[in-house]
């Protein structure tokens, strides 16, 4: 059973504070739970209810928790309720331990594609960047230091699991980061509505570092200088502009549909 003591501390975990003090985060929902066992990161413990317990589901999942010898904790819905960021909670939530990845891994010529977020502060873009990411096969994420927390919950909830796939570099110092980057050879590229050159015109090949800046601001202006390319997605209605997590995904999709392309046989 969980004590009050251990249900306040867990409770903090719903703050940044509490995560950043205790290096860990929560993560609720089947999926998520789902994703989390079949990962390599580091479960402390499993919460969950009785009816989820009983349920096909949720008998699947706990006896996955139980061979990966992680903590169950038996709870009642009012201390699920109480831990819970979403209106209707599915029943089982687990503590997860935060995991860093070390700058250093960004030089080791793991990557081909970089996403590189600068200033994105809604939750649901940033967690729908990751996991575009994912779906292209961007396995480095970038998180400027001014971006929306890497384990808010409603970032967690929006990668849909793919916070567990890839090497995500959260707060980060772009502009001491990106001209590293330029020294290993990657070639960035910013974005800019009215100042960039269309997309499909460029050459995506070599290493690619994709910088996407803020709806409200678009990118710092150093990184603006920073940048070897500035693209843009041309548009042709009424509305000024398309939202970061959108252009994002179409960018994204354009640059590893170029790379395959490119690497396809007879090319």
């Amino acid at each position: 059973m969980l004590s009050k003591e251990k249900l306040k501390e867990l409770a903090k975990l719903k703050t940044k504070k509490g995560r950043d003090t205790q290096g860990r985060f929560l993560i609720e929902g089947l999926h998520l739970c789902e994703e989390i066992v079949s990962s390599n990161w580091q479960t402390e413990s499993v919460l969950f209810t009785n009816l989820f317990q009983n349920s096909p589901a949720g008998k699947r999942l706990m006896k996955k928790f139980e061979k990966r010898n992680v903590k169950s904790i038996p709870v009642k819905s009012e201390v699920m309720n109480k831990l819970s960021d979403t209106v209707t909670p599915q029943g089982i939530i687990c503590v997860v331990k935060i995991k860093k990845f070390s700058l250093s891994k960004l030089w080791s010529g793991c990557f081909n594609v970089i996403l590189a977020l600068d200033a994105i502060r809604d939750p649901g873009n940033v967690g729908t960047l990751i996991r575009t990411a994912d779906v292209f096969g961007i396995n480095g994420v970038i998180l400027s230091s001014d971006t929306a927390e890497l384990y808010n919950p409603k970032v967690v909830r929006s990668t849909m699991g793919s916070l567990f796939h890839l090497s995500i570099f959260d707060d980060v110092d772009l502009e001491k980061t990106i001209p590293k980057l330029k020294n290993k050879n990657f070639k960035i590229y910013g974005t800019d509505v009215k100042n960039g050159k269309d997309f499909e015109g460029l050459n995506y090949s070599g290493k690619i570092c994709l910088l996407i800046g803020s709806e409200a601001k678009g990118l710092n202006k150093k990184l603006f200088r920073l940048s070897d390319g500035i693209i843009r997605i041309p548009t042709y209605g009424k509305a000024e502009s398309l939202n970061a997590s959108v252009a994002g995904g179409i960018l994204l999709y354009e640059i590893t549909r170029r790379k395959h392309e490119k690497s396809a046989p007879g090319n």
